[in-house]
């Protein structure tokens, strides 16, 4: 049923004067009287009775003036619901953060940006590096901050934020924190905590396998909270980005014989770098510097 038929038998019935009604919808009596009619041959019956000047609503018009009216209402409720949302979206930039990245520098970074975006709302979402990539090839984010190794994938372009070296990381009681570097044979002896959703899990466990050792796996966990608190409580080590470590206030140590670094990229997929918003960060996380938690001079 066409809104607009709907809209001018409303002005009609309201105003039951087909001149006056035409000129408050700035359209011509001939159209108005050829869309009543439509109308009322969808509805199957006279809406309105026309006696000299007089107008009048028949039964049926009565009968329908009503439900046709909670129609309007809620075309309109729909119309001002679309207009907040789409008004909120395009003031609001969603982003996906890989689980294992500490929210130090990262917070850091966005703080300051929203400081000078202050009209601009910002969505944060964990998501795991299995499922990350997903959620940004299907809409459900804008931009992702993703830890490496990263696939090549055609419709997401990336641009590397800063550098992290992987390192031991154990509770400042540990008595291996003392050490300046840990051979890997070394830190097989230890009890280790696994992180299950870490990016280079595989990678260690394969460098493991080549030097034909085994990790001592006592706890595992996909949270990297449970993770820093059973570090903090000595209750073993693991492998994490340095800025994890010194964030929950663990020893980071380095690997002696293996140098492991992660690169942080603001991951944007094809057709989102045209957003206002998304362009903004873009610049602004390209030009911060993160090594020193500000923006560049």
């Amino acid at each position: 049923m066409d809104l607009r038929r709907i809209r001018y038998f409303l002005a009609v019935a309201r105003t039951l004067n087909f001149s006056q009604a035409a000129r408050e919808l700035k359209v011509s009596q001939p159209a108005l009287s050829k869309a009543i009619q439509t109308l009322e041959d969808e509805l199957g019956g006279p809406l309105l009775r026309r006696e000299g000047r007089l107008t009048h609503l028949t039964p049926l018009g009565e009968r329908m003036r009503g439900s046709l009216q909670e129609i309007e209402d809620a075309a309109h409720r729909a119309e001002h619901l679309a207009s907040r949302i789409a008004n909120a979206e395009s003031t609001k930039i969603r982003i996906a953060v890989m689980c294992t990245i500490d929210p130090g520098p990262v917070g850091r970074c966005l703080a300051q940006f929203q400081q000078k975006h202050q009209n601009l709302g910002i969505e944060l979402l964990d998501f795991t590096a299995a499922s990350i990539q997903d959620a940004l090839l299907e809409g459900q984010v804008d931009v992702a901050i993703i830890g490496s190794p990263v696939e090549a994938v055609p419709r997401l372009r990336t641009i590397e934020l800063f550098q992290e070296d992987m390192v031991v990381s154990c509770g400042p009681q540990n008595r291996l924190a003392a050490r300046e570097s840990i051979p890997l044979k070394m830190m097989t002896e230890h009890p280790y905590v696994d992180r299950l959703r870490c990016e280079f899990r595989d990678m260690v466990l394969s460098i493991v396998d080549k030097h034909d050792l085994n990790l001592n796996v006592i706890a595992s966990s996909e949270r990297e909270d449970w993770i820093k608190s059973l570090l903090a409580q000595d209750h073993g080590v693991s492998i994490m980005p340095a800025s994890s470590a010194a964030s929950a206030g663990l020893s980071a140590v380095p690997l002696q014989d293996q140098q492991l670094l992660r690169s942080v990229y603001l991951a944007i997929p094809s057709g989102r770098e045209d957003h206002t918003a998304v362009q903004a960060l873009t610049k602004y996380a390209k030009a911060y510097s993160w090594n020193s938690g500000g923006t560049r001079v």
